[in-house]
């Protein structure tokens, strides 16, 4: 599409094996010779000029994915003209509350029906402070759309995100959470939305459920504190819900994250303890051993039949022992 509007050369990005497919389609196309692929990972790869447009879609759910912003922030600085076009030009993550009971109930089932007279609260909370991909419908909406934050990829977006909502219930029914999606603006007037007033597109919508459904009343008010932070790879979500019962009954407060629905054992922590001291495993071993064959001299079948020789324990064959020097072969090897 590019080439047929005008592009004078294209440099096509792309970390799995699907630019292969990339490249047949543009020998079919008759613009191979103006298409240059690079198999990596765009902040690992170095291109020969800077471009006029940078057109991505590497959101998840939602543009607040892992890495993302990291990316766009890095391929901007290195690779786009001072005059050039980021596509999308910037995304607004919005939010609303919404009722929910089938997806609702399905989360609970197996926790709820599964072993009669079984205490299973546990798992029941865990689901519950965890963030769901979903696919809501417009009248399933209890409350205006709010604004989280707007992510403008020309600027500096940070990648953490935090906002005090107030929204109203538009009519009375009971509610089971906050709604979250995006609305993109590609160029100028040209945009999509991912919300639930829109078609079905791939992304969907993310679900916050609320600890318990809440009966609320037509004009009710309802606070919500929406909190994202990026740790390490993935994000952290956040979200503290006030409101007064329906016809102001008894106060509801929900303080929520995902980390409290993360299942992380007190001796995996240990082992990111900042005075742990660790030692390989057999394991361990091995990876080190094939990792340190890999330097230029020996090929697969050599490096994985002295890996099956010297480590049994480890590879139950030499067939084992390769299939795993393959892996590594293709995650770090040139």
């Amino acid at each position: 599409m590019a080439c047929r509007a005008g592009a004078k050369r294209v440099y096509a990005i792309e970390t799995e094996d699907i630019i292969d497919v990339a490249r047949q389609i543009a020998v079919a196309n008759g613009c191979a010779d103006r298409i240059q692929f690079f198999p990596s990972d765009s902040r690992k790869t170095e291109l020969p000029e800077r471009v006029d447009v940078i057109v991505s879609d590497i959101r998840g759910v939602l543009p607040l994915f892992k890495g993302t912003l990291a990316s766009l922030q890095d391929a901007k600085k290195r690779f786009l003209t001072p005059d050039g076009v980021m596509i999308p030009r910037r995304d607004v993550v919005k939010a609303a509350i919404i009722a929910a009971e089938e997806i609702y109930s399905g989360l609970l089932a197996p926790w709820s029906t599964c072993v009669a007279g079984t205490e299973l609260s546990i798992p029941r909370r865990l689901e519950l402070n965890t963030a769901h991909g979903v696919r809501i419908k417009f009248e399933q909406l209890l409350s205006k759309p709010h604004e989280l934050c707007t992510l403008d990829y020309l600027g500096d977006p940070s990648p953490n995100v935090s906002n005090k909502l107030s929204f109203r219930a538009k009519r009375g029914r009971v509610a089971h959470g906050i709604c979250v999606w995006f609305e993109t603006e590609l160029y100028e007037d040209i945009g999509f939305s991912s919300g639930p007033e829109s078609p079905v597109a791939i992304y969907g919508q993310l679900f916050l459920p609320w600890l318990e459904p809440v009966v609320i009343g037509e004009g009710q008010e309802i606070l919500v504190t929406l909190q994202a932070n990026l740790v390490g790879k993935d994000y952290i979500w956040r979200w503290e819900t006030e409101t007064a019962g329906a016809d102001g009954g008894n106060k509801v407060h929900f303080r929520q994250s995902t980390f409290e629905g993360t299942i992380v054992s007190s001796r995996t922590l240990r082992r990111h303890a900042i005075d742990h001291i660790p030692v390989l495993t057999a394991e361990g071993e091995a990876q080190r051993f094939l990792l340190g064959a890999m330097d230029g001299k020996a090929s697969l079948e050599e490096i994985a039949k002295r890996a099956a020789e010297l480590f049994p324990q480890v590879y139950s064959s030499q067939e084992q022992a390769f299939e795993r020097a393959s892996e590594l072969s293709r995650a770090f090897s040139r």
